[in-house]
């Protein structure tokens, strides 16, 4: 098997199976602005880094294994990014004055609040049903699950607990001290804690919600038609509710993101002649009306 090396894959793969669509990737770099995180190839802008790191590729193609430097393959060597620490003779050399500065920093920095404990690390339950392929939630693994005997045993996992940190221009981890200058290099400070994967966990995932889904409407003598423009959406699981007097939308997208809207109706519907039908670019609602009679607006508010 081979491991694809573009930004926002890192699946493993088989020639045989490797189309021109086997690959969602982005082809530009990412782009750290003003507390925003995205990728210079598409829009999405993010806070957090983990909301960074599922920002989904924006391009289709085949994968590749090949380096991304492949004049100069990277060799990670982040020794060289240590934090530098002064030696005990470094501290106490000097005058009596660099030693007096010394135990006036020494006496601040112990005044300083402890840092908080650290998060417990969450496991994955015992007996847990796991899809192949799932892909370990844990900072800086990329391994997929094949079967409990293979994927589920102690210290196969080489992660980070911690947070990603990226301050003047250096990027790291906050629970290790490597540190490197390059997103590149940083995707591969290897995990300074090991353990079991975590392909499920306990802790619920958090939903993300999409932005307000622009929507007009038209209508005829019995019925009206609203467009609710909304791209990639999951037919499995989105729906669409009907009562006489509203509306209620539930909309989740390929990535993952949900959209939900409750529309208060200018006037009562049929819920049971009522229908809905999701297109490609938009999910299309057929509202009956209860009396045939022109609507100056969709929603009772307006």
């Amino acid at each position: 098997m081979l491991k694809c090396t573009r930004n926002a894959c890192g699946q493993e793969y088989e020639d045989a199976t490797n189309d021109a669509m086997a690959c969602q990737y982005h082809p530009g770099k990412p782009e750290f602005h003003e507390g925003l995180k995205g990728w210079t190839c598409c829009k999405p802008r993010v806070h957090s880094f983990d909301e960074f790191m599922d920002i989904k590729g924006c391009q289709l193609g085949k994968h590749s294994s090949e380096p991304k430097h492949k004049d100069d393959p990277f060799k990670a060597d982040l020794t060289k990014y240590d934090d530098v620490l002064p030696s005990n003779s470094q501290e106490t050399a000097g005058t009596n004055a660099d030693a007096s500065a010394s135990k006036t920093a020494s006496t601040v920095a112990s005044a300083k609040a402890p840092e908080p404990e650290p998060e417990p690390i969450d496991e994955d339950p015992e007996g847990i049903s796991v899809p192949i392929g799932t892909q370990c939630k844990r900072n800086g693994c990329n391994a997929t699950y094949a079967s409990e005997e293979e994927s589920h045993q102690n210290n196969q996992c080489q992660f980070h607990p911690g947070k990603a940190l990226f301050h003047e221009g250096n990027k790291g981890w906050t629970c290790c001290k490597p540190r490197a200058t390059e997103f590149d290099e940083f995707l591969q400070i290897k995990g300074c804690t090991s353990g079991r994967h975590l392909f499920v966990g306990t802790k619920p995932d958090k939903k993300v919600q999409a932005e307000k889904c622009r929507r007009d409407f038209y209508q005829s003598g019995s019925s009206v038609i609203v467009s609710i423009y909304a791209k990639k959406i999951n037919r499995d699981v989105s729906t669409i509710e009907f009562t006489p007097t509203a509306l209620k939308v539930h909309l989740v997208y390929a990535d993952g993101k949900e959209y939900d809207d409750e529309i208060e109706l200018f006037a009562e519907i049929d819920p049971s002649a009522s229908k809905f039908e999701f297109l490609s670019t938009k999910a299309e609602v057929t509202l009956v009306k209860a009396v045939s009679a022109q609507w100056p607006a969709l929603e009772s508010s307006s």
